[in-house]
């Protein structure tokens, strides 16, 4: 997950912001969650349905790509066959990086430098995203592809958190820079994404218990405290088939994986 805007882990998680932790056990536990998501961290499912969607959009990647924006480059180990360079804005909460984006995110490499641009959770934080898309065109061969996530229905999180999106509305902007999108796909949809929600809204915040309503969402609190596993055994179990879908009938979920390609023959 790209750390170009910085992501709320802090309050997300249930930390207390009057004491956060040093930012190196931060990164380390952000990596972690992205990589070996469990049971019971904060935005589980939500990690599975993200990883195993780019595990399947990035299990023939070949070439060299680039991790544009990279953060701790997490996805790193899914390129089994290709290699992985990174680039970010230096400093703040990434990793050193192979390639040091200006302020404006632009990449100092030729043209059709890569046969491929990861971009994981950073369009939502770069001021325009409009020009980011361009120079992920840019960057990649023709031929090329293009993966990318970000958010639908999402936490304002970190500094500068800017854009949401809905899939017919990702596909769009894609175009418009010039890509030829194979697909969108919506991932953690419909109540697995809403209870995910409800438990994360109840960690931080807790319930009032008046009403049977009240009841009901403070014995939700209870169980997750208690039992911190139980509420994602239950989505995977009942939920797993709306981790990530294409299907059109679905109106509501939580990121956005988005396919596409840039016009014209490979090199």
């Amino acid at each position: 997950m790209s750390l170009l805007g910085w992501m709320g882990m802090v309050s997300g998680s249930g930390r207390a912001a009057t004491a956060p932790p040093p930012l190196d056990e931060v990164m380390a536990e952000r990596f972690r969650e992205r990589t070996d998501p469990r049971r019971g961290d904060w935005a589980y499912a939500h990690f599975v349905d993200l990883r195993d969607a780019l595990a399947e959009a990035l299990h023939d990647a070949s070439g060299v790509w680039l991790d544009y924006g990279a953060g701790t480059s997490p996805y790193r180990e899914l390129f089994t066959t290709a290699e992985l360079q990174t680039a970010d804005i230096p400093g703040g909460e990434s990793y050193p990086a192979d390639h040091a984006l200006d302020r404006d995110g632009r990449c100092p490499v030729p043209d059709g430098t890569f046969d491929g641009v990861l971009s994981t959770q950073v369009l939502e934080h770069v001021t325009d995203a409009d020009a980011y898309l361009r120079e992920a065109y840019r960057l990649v061969r023709p031929g090329g592809r293009l993966v990318l996530s970000t958010h639908g229905v999402w936490e304002e999180h970190g500094g500068q958190d800017l854009w949401r999106w809905t899939a017919d509305g990702l596909a769009l902007q894609a175009e418009r820079a010039g890509f030829d999108v194979d697909r969108t796909v919506k991932l953690t949809c419909g109540p697995r994404g809403l209870l995910l929600l409800l438990r994360w809204y109840g960690r931080d915040h807790g319930w009032p218990g008046g009403g049977l309503i009240g009841l009901v969402l403070r014995a939700l609190w209870l169980v997750d405290r208690l039992l911190p596993p139980a509420m994602d055994t239950y989505l995977d179990r009942a939920f797993r088939d709306l981790g990530h879908t294409t299907r059109p009938d679905v109106p509501f979920y939580l990121d956005i994986l988005l396919v596409a390609r840039k016009p014209g023959s490979p090199r």
